[in-house]
């Protein structure tokens, strides 16, 4: 592998997790980020963001957290008016109405960019649902329409060069041994790393499960024995904008 890109999710999913994010990439753990444009903390995110304007910016494309943008759509919201869960979608006990989940999601793309001035550097998702067989052509829609890449783990995507993202990165487990064996088995000349990076704050415990091993990989990426691994293997980090 010559080049990484280490994309962090759930960029202003909360406070600690935008800083979380930034403190890594200052720390040189990370060079991508993408995000969640219905969260409380997004318009923050990307204004800190624009500090740094070596960090790559994409979009975290929601479906199954907190509210739409447009309010109240009907295949995609329960009684409350929040996003249906994942549990939902992943074992097909509900169904996005395409256009509703295209509109909905164009409209996430449009407050990227009211927001930051500009396009987003690629497109992924909140538990990968532009990659669900049922939402990809949705997603393939938006990409085309705004020229942007998007998150792969198999193709789906022929319009440029296949990158593959990496999730094994992830759990409570977590260790800088276990990412430098998971590097050292990938062949691809260039690779999208998934990462998890965050302070821990109140909120992110209240919204998410996944908390404390946030602060874990965090700490792995900006140590010195992966800033080393780099180093010595030659490789590059980039961003979606890169390529």
């Amino acid at each position: 592998m010559k080049r990484l890109i280490i994309n962090s999710d759930d960029f202003g999913m909360t406070e600690g997790v935008t800083l979380g994010t930034i403190a890594t990439y200052l720390d040189k753990g990370l060079s991508s980020t993408t995000c969640m444009m219905n969260m409380p903390y997004a318009g923050y995110a990307l204004h800190e963001a624009a500090k740094h304007p070596g960090l790559g910016v994409g979009i975290h494309l929601v479906l199954t957290m907190g509210k739409p943008i447009l309010g109240q759509v009907n295949s995609l919201t329960d009684e409350q008016g929040f996003f249906r869960k994942k549990d939902e979608y992943y074992e097909g006990s509900t169904t996005a109405d395409h256009e509703e989940l295209y509109q909905e999601w164009k409209a996430q793309i449009e407050k990227f960019i009211q927001i930051a001035g500009k396009l987003p550097t690629h497109i992924d998702s909140h538990h990968h649902m532009h990659g669900q067989p049922e939402h990809q052509a949705v997603s393939l829609r938006l990409a085309e329409e705004y020229g942007l890449r998007l998150r792969q783990e198999t193709l789906f995507d022929g319009r440029y060069d296949f990158v593959r993202c990496e999730f094994g990165y992830y759990g409570d487990d977590v260790t800088v041994e276990s990412l430098i064996a998971l590097l050292d088995a990938c062949d691809d000349e260039v690779m999208e790393l998934m990462v998890h990076t965050a302070f821990v704050d109140e909120l992110l415990c209240e919204v998410s499960t996944y908390a404390l091993p946030r602060m874990k990989e965090m700490a792995v990426l900006r140590g010195k024995k992966f800033q080393n691994y780099l180093a010595e293997k030659g490789i590059q980090l980039i961003n979606y904008g890169d390529l």
